[in-house]
């Protein structure tokens, strides 16, 4: 098979009749005609001198050479894409204009003072900061939509090859209830005394495997009640008004535990650290003002280390 030069746009269409299983459902996906999607592949079949699907009832068949040529195809799209996402990052904004994702823990600990000294510096660049969840962020990120992202992943959770990764620090998971729960009162805290409350837990979480996991290995089961909700706010609200239990990062109730309006139980084997770092897309070089903050992120998380 020679890999002459193909257009990425029959690339993509070939890739998406590999998914698919069919040609039908492709072009849906596609939103092009079945016909069109048709004669792409078989230009590109013509083009490399061996057929790529085998047509029949069942659907679009991949042959060997197919498979073969996926994975090539593959990388060269998602070159493509990482080049399209390049030029639209220098294109999107002038040099003095800044857009970074954070994850909630991050926002709430490392973020306030490292933007306060970005501001006192360079006052005049715009600046503009989404919270939110890993995933979505980082799918901003490899898009371009964002100069970088500072989040601490729950463990699975899979990183893209596109991109890199700077350590900043390590995030610690904690069981938080509200400062006057009965649980407090107890000289010692039993696994089985977590069961007689309700938990708030995310909705797409790991967290709600390791609690599972933890009171199995304790033969007891989960707890029957479970609130399952995302956002933080409704979290904290619930845990001052009510005998909520609740698994999160330490940070992002930082400021009431510390404060004495939250209180953390014993570990009891729930807690657990990840590492939070600053990703950017790979190869991409920041411009002066990412590289700016991200130095003072990185040197309050510096700080911020045990």
């Amino acid at each position: 098979m020679r890999m002459t030069s193909i257009d990425p746009a029959k690339l993509r269409h070939f890739v998406a009749v590999l998914d698919a299983g069919t040609f039908a459902l492709a072009a849906q996906r596609l939103g092009i005609s079945q016909p069109a999607i048709s004669k792409s592949i078989r230009a590109t079949e013509e083009r490399l001198g061996v057929p790529l699907f085998e047509r029949g009832r069942a659907g679009a068949r991949p042959t060997d050479q197919a498979r073969l040529l996926a994975a090539h195809a593959r990388g060269i799209l998602a070159e493509y894409a990482l080049a399209d996402a390049e030029l639209h990052a220098l294109g999107k904004a002038d040099a003095g204009a800044l857009a970074i994702g954070a994850s909630l823990s991050l926002a709430q600990s490392l973020l306030p003072d490292a933007i306060a000294a970005f501001r006192r510096r360079w006052p005049d660049v715009a600046l503009a900061i989404d919270v939110g969840l890993s995933e979505p962020l980082f799918a901003r990120l490899l898009e371009g939509e964002l100069d970088f992202v500072i989040s601490a992943p729950e463990p699975g959770f899979p990183i893209d090859a596109r991109i890199d990764r700077t350590f900043l620090l390590e995030e610690q998971d904690a069981l938080v209830v509200g400062a006057d729960h009965p649980l407090l009162a107890k000289a010692e805290i039993a696994l089985g005394d977590l069961l007689a409350f309700p938990w708030i837990v995310p909705r797409r979480s790991a967290r709600i495997d390791r609690i599972h996991a933890v009171f199995a290995a304790g033969d007891l089961p989960p707890p029957a009640r479970m609130l399952r909700a995302e956002a933080s706010e409704l979290a904290r609200g619930l845990l001052m008004t009510a005998p909520f239990i609740c698994l999160i990062g330490a940070s992002v109730l930082g400021f009431e535990i510390e404060t004495g309006r939250l209180a953390t139980l014993p570990d009891l084997g729930f807690g657990s650290t990840r590492p939070a770092y600053l990703a950017r897309r790979r190869g991409a070089r920041l411009r002066l003002p990412a590289r700016n903050l991200a130095t003072l992120l990185t040197d309050a998380a510096k700080g911020a280390r045990p």
